[in-house]
């Protein structure tokens, strides 16, 4: 890492300043995206040029690649040495042709102050991207998975929205705060729940959703517990709860991130959520890490207009010994050969720490999973597993020296759809992917 010997000093890791080596740019409507910027002077067709709040040059660059290879931005300061950011510049949301980036230069305890923080809208825009500041944010510390989305209606207008818990009456009183593309501030519309939902109430968001239409609905999810719905063109006083499926394992404790575990998005018109369970061979949890004895996986559907009168689908479940695997194809032979301790092989989709369901944004049965051959290995593979017909895709490498555990790394994202072609970084590649 950079930043001298000192943990409490350090800001940057090394890895954030060696972007991967990418073949051609990705052709495919989706990507998957890192969410964690790569600090170099990258530039291509997609480059963005703009100013932070103190005046400093600022560059952003986009480098694609076919899922379930990892798409990521580069973000570069001429002059100006990484030693100075608080910590990797963050993709915090995605929508259509737009990401919001987050830029926080400064000492390291700052990293979680928003009055602190640059934001970006980065637009693929042709032919030339665009790359904008936005106001300083109204409050000190906003939440990454408090802030969303949404391309306007027939529009190049966009909005920026955060609703945030105000603290002030348990989780019944909130703030929604609102930035419209042109305008000089934020502004702010407290909203409150008492009376809609049971007393017994609890949501703490973990992703916010665009459903965009007419109404500009947007959703911002509790992937353990549900949705809340505002139409953010219609009504910014109201807000609409939507429950999720039960979950896979119903006596399991709802504590800790649920990121590594679920995922929700729209897909071809249907809110669409899955769940993974990891299953741990008893009495193989050592030193903060276990043995796989397989995985199970589920997705459930529904509509993204008045979901409430037809509810939840589930539509595939399936565990690892489900999948079938050609392993002549789709880059199986990257993954690692795992054996027992008298040295017998076994079932490499069982005993690997599967976990980040990512969902497809164009194939309705495509989900791709974060998998390694052990949680805190710096090596992993991304999945695609067709879920309807219980194969293994594709597979890629995936370098997640940057990510702890099966941690929240990367998000699915449309902007591939409208970026102006741009070669990629000269480099080795397996097999492209075919989601």
């Amino acid at each position: 890492m950079a930043g001298g010997d000192d943990w409490s000093k350090r800001t940057i890791m090394e890895e954030s300043l060696q972007p991967p080596a990418h073949g051609a740019a990705a052709t495919t409507p989706w990507v998957l995206l890192d969410i964690r910027a790569f600090m170099a002077n990258h530039r291509n067709a997609t480059t963005a040029m703009s100013e932070t709040r103190s005046g400093h040059p600022i560059e952003v660059s986009s480098w694609t690649a076919p899922p379930p290879r990892v798409s990521y931005i580069c973000v570069h300061c001429p002059g100006l040495d990484s030693k100075k950011f608080a910590t990797e510049p963050t993709i915090i949301a995605a929508e259509a042709d737009l990401l919001l980036i987050r830029v926080a230069m400064g000492r390291r305890n700052i990293r979680f102050k928003s009055s602190f923080h640059d934001y970006f809208v980065y637009q693929a825009t042709t032919p030339t991207p665009k790359l904008t500041l936005l106001p300083p944010p109204p409050i000190d510390r906003f939440i990454d998975h408090e802030l969303g989305l949404l391309r306007c209606c027939a529009s190049p207008d966009y909005i920026v929205a955060a609703l945030c818990n105000t603290f002030e009456s348990g989780y019944f009183e909130y703030d929604l705060h609102i930035y419209c593309s042109g305008a000089d501030a934020w502004t702010c519309h407290p909203i409150s729940l008492h009376g809609l939902v049971d007393t017994s109430f609890t949501h703490i968001n973990t992703k916010a959703i665009t459903i965009g239409g007419k109404a500009g609905t947007m959703g911002w999810v509790d992937l353990y517990r549900g949705i809340l719905f505002c139409d953010l063109l219609r009504d910014t006083t109201k807000l609409r709860y939507f429950p999720l499926p039960p979950p896979l394992s119903p006596n399991n404790s709802l504590t800790g991130s649920p990121r590594p575990h679920r995922d929700i998005a729209l897909v071809q018109g249907r809110i669409k959520f899955i769940e993974t369970r990891l299953h741990v061979k008893p009495g193989s949890i050592i030193n903060g890490t276990f043995i796989s004895q397989g995985w199970t996986a589920a997705t459930w559907t529904a509509p993204d207009t008045n979901p409430w009168n037809q509810g939840w689908r589930q539509d595939c479940k399936l565990t690892a010994s489900d999948i079938s695997v050609d392993d002549s194809k789709m880059n199986f032979e990257l993954l690692p050969k795992l054996f027992d301790d008298q040295g017998t092989p076994q079932p490499t989709l069982e005993r690997l720490h599967v976990g980040h369901p990512t969902l497809s944004l164009h194939s309705d049965d495509i989900v791709c999973f974060m998998a390694k051959a052990d949680q805190w290995d710096d090596d992993a593979w991304v999945l695609a597993v067709d879920m309807k017909n219980k194969r293994l895709k594709v597979v890629a490498e995936f370098g997640a020296e940057r990510t702890l555990g099966i941690g929240y790394a990367y998000m699915s994202s449309n902007i591939s759809g409208y970026l102006r072609t741009a070669p990629g970084i000269e480099g080795s590649l397996k097999r492209q992917g075919v989601c």
